[in-house]
Formats: C-alpha cells, sequence, structure tokens
C-alpha cells in the first residue's frame, strides 16, 4: 500500500479516536494507572536535542537514574498503580563538561508528567521566559499539529506579522489536545514592524510528535495577525489547507458550509476556547434545503483549549447533507473549518481550510472567484449564510479581475440560520439549471476570474468561497469589512526550488484607485521593494511574486498593501507543483 495512504487512514483513526473520546464513549477509567516522568534535554539556544546526558532523580547527586537517548529524551518510570505524592525534582547533568547543570523546578507527578531540560552552555544567557502580563494583542491558533497520524502526516507550520508601528515580544504558548496541558512557551525577544516570524513544529524538538495542540501567541508592545499552512502527504497525495489565527472570538461563530460525505467531503471542524474559564459550545446544524433533521452537538472546552466536531461520526446528521452550523457558548470561541476529500481511496486526495465568521453584514467581498482557470477548470462556489432571524434575499454580483461589466444574479430566499450555495458552472449558479457547457446558454458566467460582492440591505450574511478542481481545493471566508490596508504574513516567490511555493496575491478595490505594497523579507526584515499599481474601484487585480522583478527565488516575504484613502481587501492564493498543493488565506484589515 502507498505509505501515504496509509498516513491518511491512520490519521482517520486518529479523529474517530478522539471524537469517541470525547463523546465520553470510551469505556471508563481503567482500574490501573501508570506513573512515569518524561521529557527532552536541549540545546536551550538551537533547541538541538542533547544525548547521553545523566538524568538525577531527588536533591542529592548520587547517581544516574538514566541517561537520555539520541534524539534527547528521556523517561523514569515508577511501579505501577504507585500514587506519588511527595514534590520530585531532576537534575540534568552533561559530564562532558560542555553545558552547564540544570536543575527542574519542584513538581508533583501526575500520571504521564514532562520535564524538559533546556541546557546551556557556559557564558550563554537563558532565554527571557513567559510573562504572563497583560498583551498588546492576543492571537488564536485552534489547530496546530506536528506529525499527527506519522511521519508524513499533518504538520502546520504558522508566521506572525507585525501589524503596527512599533517592535513587539512574541510569547506562544502550545496546549496539548489530549489533556489541554501547557507542553511550553516559546519567546520571540523581538519582532519589527511590517515583519514576520515563521515556526515549524516539525523542528520543535520539545513538541511530541504526532500531537495537536491549541496555540496562543501573546504579543507584547503591538498589534500582530497570524496565518496557519497545514499540510500532509507528498508528490501526487500531497495536501494543503491554509487559515488564519483569531484575535478576538465571538459567542456565536458561523460555519456556512458544513458536509457529511456529500460527494466526498468532510468538514471536521474545531473549537477553540477563548475565555478565561470553561465552556460548554453548542454546535446546531441546519440542513441546506430544510429536509434533514435540524442537530445539536454539545462539547465542553478548557479555557485557551480545543476540541473538534467531525460531522462523519457525530450522530444524527445524514449522509449526503450540507449544513450550515452556528456554534455558540458563554466565553468567546475561534473556529477552523477543515473540508477534506480525502480517504484511503481516494485517488486525488484534496483539502482546504477556512475559519469561523464572527460578524456578519449586509455586503460581502469576496476578491477571487474562478470559473474553468488554470487549465485545470478551477472553479468556484459561494456559499452565503443567513445570521439574521428573518429570511434574507441576497444577489450576488461578478465583476472580471482588471476591471470589466459585472454580472448580478439573485441568490433567491434563505432561511433564518440556514444557507445557499451559487455554483458558477451552472446557469445563475443554481445546479438545478443547466450545465454551463457553453456560454450561449442563458445566465452563465463567461469563463475567468473574478471578484464579486453579495448584498441584501438590512440583512447579515456570513460567506465561505470553495475554490476546486479535479485534484485541488482552497477554501476562504467573504468579508464584509474593506478597510485601507491588508496585511499578508505570508508570501513566497518559488520557495523551495522551482515547483515550490509560490503564492500570488489578490487585491479587490472597494473605493481606492491604487494600491501599494511594500515587500519585507523574512530572513532579515529588511524593506526589498515598494510598488504603486492603479486598480478601477469594484474590481480586483491579481499580483505574482516571479513577475516583481525585485524579489528573488526561494524567499520568503511579509507584504502590506495600502490602498491609500480608499478600501481594499485581500487573500494570499499559495501554490505549489504535485497533488493538492493549493491553499487560499485572507488578509488582514486595518484602517
Amino acid at each position: 500500500m502507498d505509505p501515504t495512504r496509509v498516513v491518511r487512514a491512520v490519521r482517520l483513526s486518529v479523529v474517530l479516536a478522539f471524537v469517541i473520546a470525547s463523546l465520553g464513549l470510551s469505556g471508563g477509567q481503567a482500574a490501573a494507572f501508570d506513573s512515569y516522568i518524561y521529557g527532552i534535554a536541549f540545546d536551550a539556544s538551537t533547541g538541538a536535542p542533547l544525548a547521553n546526558i545523566c538524568v538525577i532523580l531527588g536533591p542529592v547527586k548520587l547517581t544516574c537514574f538514566t541517561r537520555t537517548a539520541a534524539d534527547g529524551t528521556y523517561r523514569i518510570d515508577f511501579p505501577p498503580n504507585d500514587l506519588v505524592t511527595a514534590a520530585q525534582q531532576l537534575e540534568f547533568l552533561d559530564q562532558s563538561g560542555v553545558y552547564q547543570e540544570y536543575d527542574s523546578p519542584q513538581f508533583v507527578v501526575h500520571g504521564a508528567t514532562r520535564q524538559d531540560a533546556p541546557m546551556l552552555k557556559p557564558g550563554q544567557v537563558p532565554a527571557q521566559p513567559c510573562t504572563g502580563g497583560t498583551p498588546t494583542r492576543t492571537v488564536y491558533l485552534p489547530n496546530v499539529t506536528k506529525t499527527l497520524g506519522g511521519p508524513g502526516g499533518w504538520y502546520t507550520p504558522f508566521i506572525v506579522q507585525n501589524t503596527g508601528t512599533a517592535a513587539t515580544r512574541l510569547e506562544i504558548s502550545f496546549y496539548r489536545f489530549s489533556d489541554g496541558s501547557l507542553v511550553t512557551c516559546r519567546v520571540v525577544p523581538s519582532l519589527a514592524p511590517g515583519t514576520s516570524y515563521a515556526d515549524v513544529p516539525n523542528n520543535d524538538t520539545y513538541l511530541p510528535g504526532d500531537s495537536q495542540f491549541a496555540v496562543v501567541v501573546r504579543s507584547y508592545g503591538s498589534t500582530v495577525v497570524s496565518v496557519v499552512n497545514e499540510h500532509q502527504g507528498s508528490g501526487d497525495e500531497a495536501e494543503a489547507m491554509s487559515y488564519v489565527g483569531a484575535a478576538a472570538g465571538a459567542t456565536s461563530v458561523f460555519l456556512p458550509n458544513i458536509t457529511r460525505r456529500f460527494f466526498g467531503f468532510d468538514t471536521p471542524f474545531v473549537i477553540q476556547n477563548l475565555g478565561a474559564v470553561a465552556t460548554t459550545a453548542t454546535a446546531r446544524f441546519v440542513s441546506f434545503d430544510g429536509t434533514a433533521p435540524t442537530v445539536t452537538s454539545i462539547r465542553t472546552i478548557d479555557a485557551g483549549r480545543s476540541q473538534f466536531i467531525d460531522p462523519n461520526v457525530e450522530p444524527g446528521l445524514v449522509d449526503g447533507t450540507q449544513y450550515a452550523v452556528t456554534v455558540t457558548a458563554s466565553q468567546p470561541l475561534a473556529v477552523v473549518v477543515n473540508t477534506q476529500d480525502d480517504q484511503p481511496w481516494q485517488v486525488h486526495p484534496k483539502a482546504g481550510s477556512t475559519g469561523g465568521v464572527v460578524v456578519g453584514g449586509a455586503t460581502l467581498f469576496g476578491a477571487y472567484a474562478p470559473k474553468n482557470t488554470d487549465g485545470i477548470s478551477r472553479s468556484a462556489t459561494v456559499v452565503v449564510q443567513n445570521l439574521g432571524t428573518s429570511a434574507a434575499s441576497p444577489t450576488i454580483a461578478f465583476t472580471p479581475h482588471g476591471g470589466g461589466t459585472a454580472r448580478t444574479y439573485a441568490l433567491g430566499a434563505i432561511r433564518p440560520g440556514a444557507s445557499k450555495v451559487f455554483d458558477v458552472r451552472y446557469a445563475n449558479g443554481d445546479t438545478t439549471q443547466p450545465f454551463c457547457a457553453s456560454s450561449a446558454i442563458g445566465g452563465c458566467l463567461p469563463d475567468g476570474d473574478y471578484s464579486f460582492v453579495v448584498s441584501a440591505p438590512g440583512a447579515s450574511l456570513a460567506g465561505q468561497v470553495n475554490v476546486n478542481s479535479e485534484a485541488t481545493a482552497m477554501a476562504y471566508s467573504a468579508t464584509p469589512t474593506v478597510a485601507g490596508k491588508s496585511f499578508l504574513p505570508n508570501v513566497t516567490r518559488r520557495l523551495g526550488g522551482a515547483a515550490g511555493w509560490t503564492t500570488p496575491l489578490i487585491i479587490q478595490s472597494s473605493s481606492a484607485v491604487s494600491v501599494t505594497l511594500s515587500w519585507y523579507r523574512f530572513s532579515d526584515g529588511a524593506l526589498v521593494t515598494t510598488q504603486t499599481l492603479p486598480i478601477t474601484p469594484g474590481s480586483a487585480i491579481r499580483v505574482d511574486p516571479r513577475d516583481v522583478s525585485a524579489l528573488s527565488d526561494d524567499t520568503q516575504y511579509s507584504v502590506v498593501a495600502d490602498g491609500g484613502t480608499g478600501s481594499i481587501n485581500g487573500i494570499v492564493v499559495e501554490l505549489a507543483s504535485g497533488g493538492d498543493n493549493a491553499m487560499i488565506y485572507e488578509g488582514f484589515t486595518a484602517p
């Protein structure tokens, strides 16, 4: 069997096991229990694991209980069923003399208890600890993983961009999904304005593998934003999807498009509690056409932590059905939706991701809605959810990229809490009408790339855009908010080689007549180039980093798009060769 298919099969079993546990169906607590201490010794400056470090249990340095393995890990077991009540302490000794001794704080053993050893060479300065003070801005990342499902499984590098005018200090806390424990807090001492910091969990030796984390980024000194890139597999079976972190949650979060075995797609979603205390999250599923029963699912979530719901195994939901979902709680929440068609039997596994919507609007903006483009019939569906208490009847207007005549369609009435979809491949966007095999068919949108605006005066709407081809899937949220600037934390040009990641950015104008792009290099924060481009209000332009001569290959940039006195909306399309290496994330607006 193809090893990447094995990874996807393992991933499915991981999801099922976690969901069963979260539903309380695991069969009760076993009578026996194990108590042990484990962790890793590593260079506090580089993160490199340290082998053959002597680990001593107790304040008296008599003998080594164990030594760290080649990967820096160790484990000390207590007898089975031994309830350890006394406080413990560990000493870590490098008997070669390269590193100074590290003494752990005192701690109490509760089952599996982790104690890592960040070790310093003589003269090295310890890393600044996490302060726990009042941050300028907090950003929440509900789903961050390290080799989830095995060595080729899901991993999620994330990028944090400073959107303010002063340098800022970052504190990044990783909370384990399985038990909610704080695994580590990483400090970034200084991040300059406009620049970005990247974290790759697979390279973080102090994070356990095959694990999921809820991450909280606290910034001291400036506002920040973050984007997460999710990857699995390689070659023709590579999958990629992207979502943005939440700076502010809400007690009601809206998910326009949730499916259960709908043309192969499943949409597990992750709910993070942004509040200060535990909360109960309630997810209400309303089918698009009203034919399936409304279903309610419940999860209890500790502060800062995450839980998820997988529709494919959630009781009461109906196969082959699309749902609009509203998630509510007494504490603010953030939600990430992963739309996946990647079961082990799928020839072309693909996935897209987007965040839950916390604020609706009477007008929604979308920068990118292709129809039969890129030589692979890449096309969009636009899903609109009615967040209000009465029916809404929106219109949707598509404008060609670069400008041109807009085409406007009626979406029809949408019930409160429900959603309706516009599929650009069908006449009038309605899948019950003729398939647009020819542009001569009435009501068909011509092939090409478009931006769009959804409007229903007095209504409150949310929107999700799915951009698919036979072998790729991407998703992003339409926005009710346009502003003077859009921050784009991660823009690349041939990153990883000629077939590597290139990320065109698409800027949609609400009222701007020009847009100025400032490109900052990741490696040193330098402003590499600035360019000002004309843009027609009501339309969008696409900027490919490969066409900007001042930029370099195999390089990452953070970009600030400035619409001057006008308003704009931006997204980034991330593309690489092979499989489903295609994803989109939304830019961050600021006045």
